[in-house]
């Protein structure tokens, strides 16, 4: 058994590896890191669902909420939210006779 025969695998491999890197960095923990340090109230602009796996509600082009629950009352385009910096806890405010109601508090786990 020759190892020579493996080298071919070492480029795809290392590039597996830097796309998880570089996609863990910058969508995962960049993410989670500007959502839990800043103080947000804004509202849903954008929601993206990936083969029921997973949600993303967009409150600005760059940043998200992500959550994996996809059943139940969820986030939708319009919603106001409102965090305080340093914490995980948010309030989503909805639309209801054209006044903004208070709708539901999350947390979302860090």
């Amino acid at each position: 058994m020759k190892i020579s025969k493996y080298y071919r695998f070492v480029p795809m491999i290392l590039g597996l590896v830097l796309v998880g890197y570089f996609y863990g960095y910058k969508y995962i923990y960049k993410n989670n890191d500007h959502f839990f340090k800043n103080k947000i109230k804004t509202k849903i602009i954008k929601v993206m669902n990936y083969e029921n796996k997973s949600l993303q509600f967009y409150y600005s082009n760059e940043y998200c909420i992500t959550t994996t629950n996809t059943r139940g009352d969820t986030l939708k385009v319009g919603d106001s939210i409102s965090k305080e910096h340093d914490t995980k806890n948010f309030d989503v405010y909805r639309v209801k006779n054209g006044n903004y109601t208070f709708f539901k508090s999350y947390n979302i786990n860090k």
